[in-house]
């Protein structure tokens, strides 16, 4: 087999040499989920000489930095270069469009599965098993007529403009927005979605409970839309979504608000702030995500947070034996890089369950 070209990629097993062990160990480990941490604990696990299988519900392993997170922040390639090293070297094998599931409740990007296994059946079926399944559920807008048409969230419409440029989505399944378009939130998610918007030639604007300078994104981010074109309506939510079953404009209200590293400790709406925002086409909700185990709170084989992430020890093994939970799924949405490293930590604690040294 040839040697991948050497070229700028994301290399998943950047801690060991660009080849596969010489010696192999006998056990057999399971990771559902291709996305950042999930790869991370392949990489790690595969450079030891592991026997591992990845499975991905999507039809392209990467997870949200293929099919979430914009081009120009993580190409495409880069990380489907690192996830063929890992598999034309290190002899990782990758399960797409197979979706791991218990009660088999419906996901963003479900359509494209191809095949469903039980969950126990690959716990049983396997020496360690790592959860890596992410935040795949969006929070809803928290307003009046929220179920009105024409709002989506920011995540789905990422999803869908990622998968279309990918080739998978055909145009006609891909959304279709107006010229003015509302996105609510200033974390990275909601950002992302306003650059996109942008960049397709829609009129923003961003309105969140933060000011400028307290964005989950950094005011950096904040800025560069600005100087896109975006208005940044701050300190700011949405009271009501009017129009007559679709979105046609907005009656939105100030709030006192503190906001610290990203989380609210206060907010308040400030009477007599109401005012109207006419012409409005779509909004685009990212005020969050939520922990997608494969499985709902029904299960009680794995114990889960009550804000629905999966309950780990400092060893980051869940509540069942040999099966542990790495990256958003134990956290809620974090960023690339804690990610990988909670990943890293992770294959660390499965290695030495592995060996018996735990």
């Amino acid at each position: 087999m040839m040697p991948l070209a050497n070229t700028d990629y994301m290399r998943f097993t950047f801690m060991c040499k660009k080849q596969k062990p010489s010696q192999r160990i006998d056990k057999e480990i399971a990771i559902i989920g291709a996305g950042p941490s999930g790869l991370a604990v392949g990489g790690f696990l595969a450079c030891k000489g592991y026997d591992l299988t990845i499975y991905e519900r999507l039809p392209l392993p990467g997870g949200m930095m293929v099919f979430g997170i914009p081009e120009f922040r993580i190409p495409v390639d880069r990380v489907l270069k690192g996830c063929k090293e890992l598999e034309e070297v290190f002899e990782v094998k990758f399960e797409t469009s197979c979706k791991i599931t218990v009660n088999d409740d419906r996901l963003l990007g479900d359509d494209y599965c191809k095949k469903k296994v039980d969950l126990d059946k690959i716990v049983n079926g396997f020496d360690a098993v790592i959860i890596a399944t992410g935040t795949w559920n969006a929070r809803g807008l928290p307003a009046e007529g929220s179920n009105f048409k024409g709002i989506f969230s920011a995540l789905e419409y990422l999803f869908k403009s990622k998968s279309f440029k990918l080739g998978l989505l055909p145009k006609k399944e891909n959304l279709k927005l107006g010229s003015n378009v509302a996105v609510v939130g200033s974390g990275l998610v909601a950002v992302d979605a306003a650059l996109n918007l942008l960049e397709e030639g829609h009129s923003v604007k961003i309105l969140s409970i933060e000011n400028e300078f307290d964005a989950p994104s950094g005011s950096f981010e904040i800025r560069k839309l600005k100087k896109k074109g975006a208005e940044h309506i701050e300190r700011t939510v949405i009271k009501r979504v009017l129009g007559e079953g679709k979105v046609k404009s907005i009656e939105v209200i100030s709030v006192d608000a503190e906001v610290k590293n990203g989380a609210v400790l206060k907010m308040e709406q400030i009477p007599g702030t109401e005012r109207i925002i006419d012409d409005i086409d779509n909004i685009i909700v990212g005020i969050g995500q939520s922990p997608t185990p494969p499985f709902n709170k029904e299960y009680k084989e794995i114990n889960t947070y009550r804000w629905g992430g999966i309950e780990v020890s400092d060893k980051h093994m869940s509540s069942k034996n040999k099966v542990f939970a790495t990256g958003d799924v134990t956290t809620g949405v974090t960023k690339i890089g804690r990610a990988f490293q909670t990943g890293l930590k992770t294959a660390q604690w499965v290695d030495r369950y592995l060996q018996g040294t735990i």
